[in-house]
């Protein structure tokens, strides 16, 4: 419920995306121009239960956000569109991190649709509104995220919500490729993008774990820069658009998963 109110004092519900695409079989002719493309590798972890539950969980998200058009100045925020999670609603027991620790609950495994809507979205220049990161890094090296570039979400707690600060509208594609075992998202623009995006992150410090099988804990401090893309005008980066977006993340140490 607080988390309810903040949002409606911020008043981003009278701004949430409410229109998607009729036709969800193939992109609206319109939107003919990619803006960005982000895939995203699903980790072969847990038991086959856990990693077809986390299937079924991916693809009911996807349903949820797959063929949304995002006009200008309006908000995409995660929780709108995604049902809560639980079973009554369809999700299955996947992989969840609670208190250092990989488990195993009801909805598991929608942070991956998360990140992976995400990075479109930042790589795609829209302004981020909230974004938390991961509490910590379980997989170490196998991890399916660049540090810092990750987004949690927890139903009520921790959303994803952002808004396209351009003056052109969106189109966003969202799917589940089973063979290549990767979520992929991509942002269409009716005209082409004339940016140029570049996002960078960098591990600002190391938290070593206590125990000898522990995984490492990081800060990263992420940069997103904004310009127009060469022999593009200027005035093709809307007033609305900050050129630098900045922020840091806290990953703990932990068990290894």
């Amino acid at each position: 419920m607080l988390k309810g109110l903040r949002t409606w004092i911020r008043g981003y519900p009278l701004r949430y995306v409410r229109r998607r695409h009729d036709d969800l079989t193939d992109r609206p002719l319109p939107y003919s121009h990619l803006w960005a493309e982000v895939s995203t590798p699903i980790p072969n972890k847990g038991t086959p239960d856990v990693r077809a539950n986390r299937l079924v969980n991916l693809q009911l998200a996807i349903n949820h956000l797959h063929g949304l058009i995002v006009y200008p100045g309006h908000i995409l925020a995660f929780w709108h569109h995604i049902p809560a999670p639980i079973e009554r609603n369809g999700f299955r027991r996947g992989p969840v991190f609670v208190r250092g620790r990989v488990k195993v609950d009801v909805g598991g495994g929608l942070c991956l649709v998360a990140t992976n809507l995400f990075n479109a979205l930042l790589y795609g220049g829209c302004e981020i509104l909230e974004r938390h990161g991961h509490s910590i890094d379980p997989y170490g090296d196998d991890r399916f995220f660049t540090l810092g570039e990750d987004a949690a979400v927890a139903y009520g707690y921790k959303d994803l919500i952002a808004r396209n600060a351009h003056d052109t509208p969106l189109y966003l594609a969202v799917q589940l490729d089973r063979d290549r075992n990767r979520v992929q998202t991509q942002l269409w623009g009716k005209i082409p993008c004339g940016l140029a995006i570049q996002v960078k992150s960098t591990i600002l410090d190391e938290f070593l774990p206590d125990h000898d099988d522990g995984i490492s804990g990081w800060h990263v401090r992420t940069q997103r820069t904004i310009a127009p893309a060469p022999s593009r005008s200027a005035s093709l980066l809307s007033p609305k658009l900050k050129p630098e977006f900045i922020y840091e993340t806290i990953y703990k140490p932990c068990q290894s998963s």
